[in-house]
């Protein structure tokens, strides 16, 4: 497995790992693709997980949007292949992530609410929060 950035466009694999998120009623792909020809900018980081020519799972970072001005970062757009699932790639992948986020700032998000994937979170050592825009989060101490 290779974690690529992604720069110009979206990998060529992309549309078969967009239909597979689809299917599963996970709506991620289809909003970053939507985000992705709009304002590439958008996101400060958007990386690939390859296996070959097959992309296995994507996510990306970007400013915390209900924190604008502040030092924060939300992962955003994570999917994981579900033949990649239970693989350590989701777990290489938001390692990178957090890297790359904890360069600059040290709060970093993400909103797992409306997923099946709060265990996923907790054993990354994000904690669950409360009475804020997102439901987890990873402060650097």
């Amino acid at each position: 497995m290779q974690l690529v950035r992604i720069q110009d466009d979206l990998p060529a694999d992309f549309a078969r790992l967009r239909a597979a998120a689809d299917a599963e009623g996970f709506r991620a792909l289809a909003r970053l693709e939507a985000e992705w020809a709009q304002d590439q900018d958008a996101f400060v980081c958007l990386l690939g997980a390859m296996e070959g020519d097959r992309l296995v799972a994507i996510g990306g970072l970007t400013p915390e949007p209900e924190l604008p001005g502040e030092a924060a970062m939300r992962i955003r757009r994570l999917y994981i292949d579900p033949a990649a699932r239970r693989s350590g790639v989701g777990r290489t992948l938001v390692n990178a992530l957090l890297q790359e986020a904890l360069d600059s700032v040290s709060l970093v998000t993400i909103n797992a609410r409306d997923t099946l994937a709060p265990a996923f979170w907790l054993a990354l050592e994000f904690e669950a929060v409360d009475g804020r825009p997102w439901s987890h989060q990873f402060v650097a101490r």
